[in-house]
């Protein structure tokens, strides 16, 4: 038994619930012990029984240092989110709990093979106008005034941004969110990750949006509050522009234009026709009561739920990458169980399949050895 439970504990009995969507209750049980027994393990006021690690490590299909991890810097300050209304106080603690998990993966995998840290403006260069700072990051990577981003992802990936795009693959229950971000002055490896796939326009925007926070919100103090909110409209704002500059939106859209006719400035700039249109209105392009018949027609046609002209879907590559640089041949169970991550997570998340397990019960009790080292 372990003499002290090691620093953080709590936190990762904490985060084991939020990721399967347990109460403390139903934790308990799944392990055979009872609440009262478990609350005080995850208070810090009993020590961690190496035969609770092990239960739970089968139990859960996580390796046994995923309870060796320590908390940093960086994974501390507000989370921002884009969620709708179905979202739920449960559905939030899940993908915060798996969000934390892949970013401390990614943050991990970046240094350890030696890809480059995130290069992001500082706003303040820019008088923290989104416009002005999404135009610089498009020169950044290389992109002319009305060049369309043909890969938004893998282009966000260059500056040193990780994506995961399909990060709560183990339920349904969390779909009202749509993606999740930590802004923080202390994180040179920042994620920018999807909670579920969605097509391939709003991953474009969404991502971006994400980026935005990251850029403008790296000292948030509390999280955000609302669409309407300053740090949300200037996210949308910096996604807006990025993916398609002021001086097109000028060019090709006016009062006059009818829905129709933004599919094509879809088709080439990889944007919805719905956010488009509110581009052009935010620009002053069209009138809000323009922008509003537009977005009335748009609902009536059915595009809301079945936009036409699908865009691309887009697969991030930089995790695998740098998963695979870090820890080569037979990288994904390396990395299982050297950053205590369950191999499946890992599968999703980088769009590969795991190894087969090596047999035998050498690693288990390397690991369980390892871990006991550490909370001693």
């Amino acid at each position: 038994m372990v003499s002290e439970p090691p620093r953080g504990v709590g936190q990762r009995l904490t985060a084991l619930r939020h990721i399967y969507g347990l109460t403390q209750a139903d934790l308990a049980a799944r392990l055979g012990v009872t609440q009262s027994f478990l609350s005080h393990i995850a208070r810090g006021a009993r020590p961690l029984p190496e035969s609770l690690v092990v239960d739970a490590s089968r139990e859960f299909g996580l390796p046994l240092s995923f309870f060796a991890v320590q908390p940093t810097r960086a994974d501390l300050g507000p989370v921002t989110f884009r969620k709708n209304s179905r979202a739920s106080a449960r559905d939030e603690g899940r993908v915060v709990a798996l969000y934390d998990e892949a970013a401390r993966v990614f943050r991990a995998v970046s240094e350890e093979s030696g890809y480059r840290a995130a290069d992001l403006p500082d706003p303040a260069d820019y008088e923290h106008d989104a416009e002005l700072v999404a135009e610089a990051m498009r020169v950044s990577a290389g992109l002319a005034s009305e060049d369309p981003v043909l890969n938004a992802t893998r282009a966000l990936e260059r500056f040193g941004i990780g994506v995961v795009d399909n990060l709560d693959h183990l339920s349904e229950d969390a779909r009202g969110h749509t993606a999740v971000s930590r802004p923080s002055r202390y994180n040179g490896r920042p994620l920018v990750a999807l909670v579920s796939d969605v097509p391939g326009a709003i991953k474009r925007l969404t991502v971006l949006h994400e980026v935005g926070h990251l850029i403008f919100d790296r000292d948030l103090a509390e999280p955000v509050t609302g669409i309407r909110s300053l740090e949300e409209k200037r996210a949308y704002k910096f996604a807006g522009a990025f993916l398609l500059p002021e001086k097109v939106v000028r060019a090709r859209v006016s009062e006059t234009l009818n829905l129709h006719g933004y599919l094509p400035i879809k088709a080439e700039y990889g944007m919805s026709v719905g956010a488009i249109i509110m581009r052009a209105r935010d620009l002053g392009v069209i009138s809000t009561d323009r922008a509003r018949s537009l977005q009335i027609q748009l609902s009536s046609q059915g595009w809301r739920t079945n936009e036409p002209v699908p865009v691309a879907d887009e697969k991030p590559l930089l995790l695998g990458q740098a998963l695979r640089k870090a820890y080569g041949k037979g990288a994904l169970a390396k990395a299982a169980h050297e950053l205590g991550a369950a191999p499946e997570w890992l599968n999703v998340w980088t769009h590969t399949h795991a190894e087969p397990p090596t047999p035998g019960p050498g690693k288990v009790i390397d690991i369980t050895e390892r871990f006991l080292a550490r909370g001693a």
